[in-house]
């Protein structure tokens, strides 16, 4: 699947949505630290009451120059098994 088109101009924007707003609404989310080509990359799983655990969501893939981060790219939960990651992670503490 392709990446999910969007886009932030700027770091306020991000900030905005990102910090401001989305941390907020998705209480339910876990991150794990990856690489995608040699880029850091996180994988975010959000949590599913139904399945009791936490399934595949995003992996976003950051491109950095310098000391910031200059680009996100998204991609969907399809990519989970290519890259090695879990596809379900369990509730906390019972890991």
């Amino acid at each position: 699947m392709p990446p999910t088109p969007g886009l932030y101009v700027g770091r306020d924007a991000v900030v905005n949505d990102w910090v401001e707003d989305g941390f907020g609404r998705m209480k339910n989310l876990r991150a794990v630290p990856t690489s995608v080509n040699r880029q850091p990359a996180v994988a975010f799983y959000l949590w599913r009451e139904r399945e009791g655990a936490y399934l595949p969501l995003t992996i976003d893939v950051l491109r950095i120059t310098g000391e910031a981060i200059t680009e996100i790219v998204i991609f969907h939960d399809d990519r989970f098994p290519r890259l090695g990651l879990p596809e379900r992670l369990p509730a906390y503490g019972t890991e």
